[in-house]
This record gives C-alpha cells, sequence and structure tokens, in this order.
C-alpha cells in the first residue's frame, strides 16, 4: 500500500484506502485494527484491483 501513494498525508490515505491516519499509522506498525475496518479496507482494494 505504501509505494501507491505519493506522500502520507492524512487527506490523501482516507481518498486512496477510505482509512484514517490513525488506521494507517497502526497498520504501519503491525498493530491490530477493527475487524469492520479491516474488511473494509479490503474490499477497497479489491474493488481498485491493488491486491
Amino acid at each position: 500500500m505504501r509505494s501507491i501513494i505519493q506522500c502520507q498525508k492524512p487527506e490523501v490515505i482516507q481518498s486512496h484506502f477510505g482509512i484514517g491516519l490513525n488506521t494507517w499509522v497502526k497498520l504501519r506498525e503491525g498493530k491490530a485494527i477493527r475487524h469492520s475496518v479491516a474488511q473494509r479496507l479490503l474490499q477497497r482494494l479489491q474493488r481498485d484491483a491493488v491486491i
């Protein structure tokens, strides 16, 4: 996901992945995120054919 975006500004992360900055930081650090957020993120990535 990091390679997809040009910068890590909150508005860029939100527009590309539909997640907030706090969730982005947790993912980068390998920490757990809410199940519902993970499902929504996976659906968005699949829809955009990123994964």
